[in-house]
């Protein structure tokens, strides 16, 4: 049976167009005009997903915008999974659409190619899906980002100022800090949005195919070039590559790469010179000074990458968002699962926020994924987590506490301090700040204070 999509849009431009080109993917598309439009279909019709523009027409005051129809889509039965649209979007749109729900949001002008490989996914569980589902906006969801402690604020921030700009990007961070997110929210809040994005892993890509990958070749330039290929960065043209693990190219090809950036020209293997228009994001999560102390990475490449450097905290500095990013992940994964697990209770929240995760996002989506499908319609007890998680969070050690020998930053100890136990105290409340400020002793009035410090009030 075809899938059936529900199209929200004012603007019959872009309704025809995507109306057309669902069509051509072989999905049954009908179309909604406005918000009450769209909400009363979704009350009698059933779908498979819907995609709807934030903004919508209508007389009503308030307006009925596109998060009405994802609050509708969200509280149907089962719940259906919601793609938002926005021209002009910006970081902080994507980020917000994401916060409320939606399993994806794409900006306005859109590549055919980036939608098609969104409902291929979603819809049709195609290879690669979950790799897939872990890497973005527009093409994915941006979980990784979501949360309110200070160093995702500024990580915002930063992506924010450099998105409209063409300057190379460098990501640090660990493997699952969610590198790739922040590579496509890049991409979809810049001038190159309505382009393709296309991400090379270079840890996957064995050396010797690595020249003819990245750059392409002309037929008879080596044995087995039976035919012209097209590079990975021409294919990019007009749009966004991502060099993910750039640690692990080849040395002889970090030349080839630094003159893609000096003479934005791409040289096929056995051919001329070709133009290309692309923006390169780079990420590691390797020493890259390091490497170039040991000679095994170009420092002048370095330079011309780094331009712009965003680091990803490890989610295990920041376990205030814990909770936050659990229940994201479940609504996604209940709408795609078509499950119905309720919100997670305190004592599960509790348990999350006290981990560690060494694989950081990633290791939490995936375990709020099994979750949700192995419980189905009830909700998720103590039980059903790892072995590890369902002990007791740790005390703090009641013992004596040693300064070390070369002295201790007290500030920013005493802050990590504070801010893992307001987390913790916000997950065993379940959010409610009048319950977490008599934890931890304090007024209401001064956790709030404290937490609008933290950006997070």
């Amino acid at each position: 049976m075809r899938k059936r999509i529900l199209v929200v849009d004012g603007d019959p431009t872009t309704q025809s167009t995507l109306l057309n080109l669902l069509g051509s993917l072989d999905y049954d598309a009908v179309s909604a005009g406005d918000g009450p439009a769209a909400i009363d279909r979704i009350r009698r019709e059933s779908f498979d997903l819907c995609m709807t523009d934030v903004k919508l027409p209508g007389p009503d005051i308030p307006q009925v915008d596109g998060y009405a129809v994802l609050k509708e889509a969200e509280q149907h039965h089962p719940a259906i999974p919601v793609v938002m649209l926005r021209a002009d979007a910006t970081v902080s749109d994507a980020v917000s659409a994401v916060r409320a729900g939606a399993v994806n949001f794409l900006p306005k002008p859109f590549h055919p190619a980036t939608v098609e490989g969104i409902l291929r996914r979603i819809l049709d569980g195609s290879p690669g899906a979950r790799e897939y589902r872990r890497a973005a906006v527009g093409a994915g969801t941006a979980g990784p980002l979501i949360g309110e402690h200070p160093s995702i604020r500024e990580l915002m921030d930063r992506v924010s100022s450099v998105a409209d700009t063409d300057v190379s990007v460098l990501l640090r961070g660990e493997t699952g800090t969610g590198k790739e997110v922040v590579a496509r929210l890049i991409h979809a809040s810049s001038r190159q949005a309505g382009g393709p994005f296309v991400a090379v892993n270079m840890a996957a890509i064995p050396e010797n195919l690595a020249e003819s990958e990245l750059f392409g070749h002309v037929r008879g330039s080596f044995t087995g070039a039976d035919a012209n290929r097209v590079g990975r960065i021409s294919s990019a043209h007009q749009g966004t590559i991502f060099f993910d693990e750039i640690g692990d190219m080849p040395r002889g090809l970090q030349a080839k790469l630094l003159r893609v950036l000096q003479d934005r020209e791409v040289t096929p293997v056995g051919g001329i010179p070709v133009p290309v228009d692309v923006r390169v994001i780079a990420a590691t999560h390797r020493n890259l000074e390091e490497m170039v102390a040991d000679g095994a990475f170009r420092e002048d490449l370095f330079y011309r990458l780094d331009v712009v450097p965003l680091v990803l905290p490890p989610l295990r500095e920041r376990r205030s968002d814990v909770p936050v990013l659990a229940e994201h992940f479940r609504r996604e994964y209940n709408a795609r699962e078509n499950r119905a697990v309720p919100p997670f209770s305190p004592e599960v929240l509790e348990r999350l926020a006290a981990h560690d995760w060494p694989g950081n996002v990633r290791e939490l989506e995936n375990l709020v994924e099994r979750l949700v499908i192995v419980a189905g319609q009830r909700a998720v007890t103590v039980r059903d987590l790892p072995g590890n998680l369902r002990s007791e969070a740790p005390e703090l050690d009641p013992g004596p506490l040693d300064l070390p020998l070369g002295g201790v930053d007290l500030r920013m100890l005493l802050a990590e301090l504070e801010d893992r136990l307001i987390g913790q105290a916000l997950a065993r409340t379940g959010g409610n700040r009048n319950r977490a400020a008599e934890l931890l002793g304090l007024n209401r009035t001064t956790l709030v204070e404290k937490l609008r410090r933290r950006n997070v009030a």
